[in-house]
């Protein structure tokens, strides 16, 4: 039975630049809550971004935004990732344009795979403050 890959990273951000010529990643504008004027709020474009490593062949993976109090599914995206040799680290990203937030508070992006969540990160949505 194959074993989930190890989660290196799970990093939300406003976007992912890679270099064409060395395949690195630049994560632009870094972040672990949003800040609004008011609700509900829309993101232009909701970064994430994962590396991966100890994987075993494809794997079809999830990413998915859930509400805190509720678990209400916001919004999903599904990938699958080829693991040619276990020692090989994954760099993939997934894009929510207009990611909508109806309401302040906690929320979580769960990374999931083989039928478990593999990784969460929770950020908070809140008001500005004056």
């Amino acid at each position: 039975m194959p074993h989930p890959p190890e989660v290196l990273a799970m990093i939300l951000c406003d976007q992912v630049i890679t270099d064409v010529q060395t395949n690195k990643k630049s994560l632009i504008g870094i972040f672990d809550q949003i800040e609004t004027a008011s609700l509900p709020c829309v993101i232009h474009e909701l970064h994430i971004y994962l590396s991966l490593t100890d994987g075993h062949g494809r794997l079809p993976m999830a990413v998915t935004c859930v509400a805190d109090d509720g678990g209400d599914e916001l919004f999903r995206g599904d990938a699958e990732v080829e693991f040619s040799d276990p020692l090989q680290v994954v760099e993939l990203q997934f894009i929510f344009p207009n990611a909508r937030f109806p309401r302040a508070g906690e929320y979580r992006v769960q990374l999931s795979a083989l039928g478990q969540v593999l990784r969460e990160r929770k950020f908070l949505v809140g008001y500005l403050c004056p």
